[in-house]
C-alpha cells in the first residue's frame, strides 16, 4: 500500500502509571503527539513559556528543541505516538500538525479522543499494511480533533449530567465491577470529587449506591427465581455466598433464606 509510505512511526505506546521524566531531552528528526489522558504533567519547551496541567491535554514535541515534562505529583495516564516522514512535512505545511511545540491543547470531548487514540495505538501493533493505513488515518484524525475541540461545558451542568449518567448506569448494571478512580479520571476530576458529587446527586456515595441496587436485584431474584442462593450471589457481583449473606443480613436485617422463606409464605 504505497500511498502511506511516505510516513513512519518511530516509537508508540501507553502507561497509565507513567511516572518517566523526560529533562532536557531532544527528540532526532521526529514530531510526536503526546496525550496525557488524567493526571498532571507539567512541560517546559525551550523559547516557550512553562506550563502545567491536568489531563485531558495534548502537547505536540517536534525535532532540535529541547523539551522537558514530569509529572510533578502522581503519575499520568499517557499515550504518545512519534512520527516522521514527507508526509509530516506537508502536515505542516497545511496546519494539520500545529507548528507551536510544547503549547497545550485542552481536550474537552475525552471520549472521543481517547477512543481514538486507543485504535490508532491498536492498529500500530497489528503491524499489517492495511493497519498501518489505517494507523495513519486515524493520526490524522487525532490532529484534527486537537484543533477543533468543542467549548467546554458549564463546570456544574457537566457535572450534574455525568453524575446522573453513572447513576444510571450502576442502576442497569449493579452486577459489573466498578472502578470509581477510572470513572474520575475519564472526567478529569479526583475520585474523592466524583464521590462528592454523587452524594450530592443521590443521597449515596458510589459504592453505597451499588450495594444498594445490588441488594435490590438480588431481592428480586429471590423472590422470583428458584436460583440458589451462591448463583444469585455471583449474578448480583458479590463474588461469593458468605460475602452476600452478611451485606444483605446488614441492609435488610434477615438472610436471603429468610427472606425468601418469608415471600414463598406470604404468596401461600
Amino acid at each position: 500500500m504505497d500511498y502511506f509510505q511516505d510516513i513512519s512511526f518511530v516509537v508508540f505506546g501507553a502507561n497509565r502509571k507513567n511516572t518517566t521524566v523526560a529533562r532536557n531531552r531532544v527528540f532526532d528528526g521526529y514530531y510526536g503527539l503526546q496525550f496525557v489522558r488524567s493526571g498532571e504533567i507539567l512541560v517546559r519547551c525551550e523559547d516557550e513559556d512553562e506550563w502545567q496541567a491536568s489531563g485531558p491535554v495534548v502537547f505536540f514535541t517536534s525535532p532540535d528543541k529541547h523539551f522537558t515534562y514530569y509529572s510533578p505529583r502522581g503519575s499520568r495516564d499517557h499515550l504518545f505516538v512519534c512520527f516522521r516522514g514527507e508526509r509530516v512535512e506537508r502536515y505542516l505545511q497545511s496546519g494539520l500538525l500545529p507548528d507551536v511545540s510544547g503549547k497545550k491543547f485542552p481536550i474537552t470531548d475525552p471520549e472521543t479522543f481517547s477512543a481514538t487514540m486507543d485504535s490508532l495505538l491498536r492498529m500500530l501493533r497489528r503491524r499489517s499494511a492495511t493497519s498501518f493505513g489505517e494507523a495513519v488515518l486515524l493520526l490524522e484524525k487525532a490532529m484534527l480533533l486537537t484543533a477543533n475541540q468543542p467549548p467546554p461545558r458549564k463546570a456544574e451542568v457537566f457535572n450534574r449530567d455525568f453524575i446522573r449518567d453513572l447513576a444510571e448506569r450502576i442502576s442497569e448494571h449493579p452486577e459489573e465491577q466498578w472502578d470509581f478512580q477510572h470513572e474520575a479520571s475519564v472526567f478529569n476530576i479526583s475520585e474523592v470529587h466524583l464521590r462528592r458529587l454523587f452524594i450530592m446527586e443521590t443521597g449515596m456515595s458510589p459504592r453505597h449506591y451499588v450495594l444498594h441496587h445490588r441488594i435490590s436485584y438480588a431481592s428480586a431474584l429471590l423472590q422470583s427465581t428458584d436460583m440458589l442462593i451462591k448463583e444469585i450471589a455471583y449474578e448480583c457481583g458479590f463474588g461469593g455466598e458468605f460475602y452476600f449473606s452478611r451485606q444483605f443480613a446488614k441492609v435488610m436485617k434477615q438472610s436471603p433464606s429468610e427472606f425468601r422463606k418469608k415471600i414463598l409464605y406470604l404468596k401461600r
